[in-house]
């Protein structure tokens, strides 16, 4: 399990420095008050504006403080704009707005643009012009909201961008959907993130032809809408040939979607947190030619996994199947995964099986423990119900059992 969280947060960890050298050029972060600047190594300027004070008050910071910053400094390119909490504006008939208005930057470029409307009282509605980021409009390359109201959000300021390759949504409500505007179609990450009234999960594999990574993580969907969601695009014209990532994680599935399989290019699926019961057999099959990544089914309910469940090129995976109800440790399903893991030059390759309550004291284990010991390398937190580590148990204890 910490290996799984450690890993995602490392997707989006950095060195924080405060002085470099960035292609030949000295980079100083200047006086950005009442935002705050800090050099990322290797990839340059952040400017977070608004935090949490040590008391845990909220420090907002208006649009204006904002866009003054930016007018007096002369850093033409900044890698991350991190709108943590911007001050509100209070209108008469609809109450508080967090309104972003034309020309945030002056004449500055952005690659990646954050905005948080979160508060203790809950979302607040975020309004954004259509030429508030003009100056970095050929720059994007990601924008992110989190714990916004989207009811007026139609997605127009970033209609003319030319190089925006992920979107994300995180804790959101009131999402309208995602009008026709072109951009979408070039996007290549999408994350929805506990968007909880989500429900334009229909429009997925339409507006977005060419994903290569989707994450609908903590959105409830359920069994039906998630069936329908993956069988949609992998039976469109162009997502059964770009998916390579699909997350699923707390979505209240009690059984593997359908499709999985079809994807000819996927290599990362995680399903972790849902209640699936068993895994059937053919549940995971990868293209020969592509080599798994991730597979992520830890939390879950699980108690059976069928012999064929997973096939493929395991050489490199990592399979999390931690903190389910798994008894057994079957040879058809588990030693092909593990010769192939044996071979791998990576450490972290292998199954991970943390909080299962194994039983040992039958001949379901005496392949592993007797016959082919070598492989248990590959096994991490193999544990007996009565707390017996696997690597502890003899291999004479399987002396009556039948040769494998």
């Amino acid at each position: 399990m910490l290996g799984i969280f450690c890993l995602l947060l490392a997707l989006d960890a950095f060195i924080i420095i405060q002085h470099f050298t960035f292609y030949g050029a000295v980079i100083v972060c200047e006086d950005y008050s009442p935002c705050v600047c800090e050099i990322y190594q290797p990839y340059g300027l952040i400017v977070h504006c608004g935090n949490a004070n040590n008391d845990g008050q909220q420090k907002t910071v208006s649009a204006n403080d904002v866009r003054k910053a930016f007018n007096r400094t002369k850093a033409r390119h900044i890698y991350w704009l991190d709108l943590l909490s911007l001050s509100p504006e209070t209108h008469h008939l609809s109450g508080d707005v967090i309104n972003i208005p034309a020309d945030l930057l002056k004449d500055k470029t952005v690659e990646r643009i954050a905005v948080n409307c979160s508060t203790i009282t809950g979302p607040l509605r975020l309004e954004i012009h259509p030429k508030a980021f003009r100056s970095s409009i050929q720059h994007i390359g990601h924008f992110e909201v989190t714990g916004c109201d989207l009811s007026q959000l139609n997605f127009k300021f970033l209609s003319d961008t030319t190089r925006l390759m992920s979107l994300s949504i995180s804790r959101s409500v009131h999402f309208k959907g995602f009008p026709p505007l072109p951009f979408f179609s070039r996007l290549q990450s999408l994350r929805i993130y506990e968007c909880q009234d989500f429900q334009h999960w229909n429009e997925i594999s339409v507006r977005f032809p060419n994903l290569e990574s989707l994450f609908l993580d903590g959105t409830l969907l359920g069994d039906r809408s998630v069936n329908q969601l993956v069988s949609s695009i992998a039976s469109s014209p162009t997502g059964n040939d770009t998916l390579q990532q699909l997350s699923l994680w707390e979505n209240q599935l009690t059984r593997i979607p359908d499709h999985i399989s079809s994807f000819r290019k996927l290599s990362y699926v995680n399903l972790f947190g849902n209640s699936i019961v068993s895994v059937p057999s053919g549940s995971f099959v990868f293209r020969p030619e592509i080599q798994v990544s991730f597979l992520i089914l830890s939390k879950n309910t699980l108690n059976t996994i069928e012999p064929g469940a997973f096939k493929g090129n395991f050489s490199e995976a990592s399979v999390y199947l931690d903190f389910n109800q798994l008894t057994r440790f079957d040879s058809a399903v588990y030693e092909n995964l593990l010769e192939q893991m044996h071979r791998s030059t990576t450490s972290d390759a292998g199954l991970y099986v943390y909080n299962n309550p194994f039983v040992c004291n039958d001949c379901h284990l005496d392949w592993l423990i007797r016959d082919k010991r070598h492989l248990l390398s590959r096994v991490h937190g193999g544990k007996c119900s009565n707390g017996t580590r696997f690597e502890d148990l003899k291999p004479k204890y399987y002396d009556y059992c039948p040769p494998s």
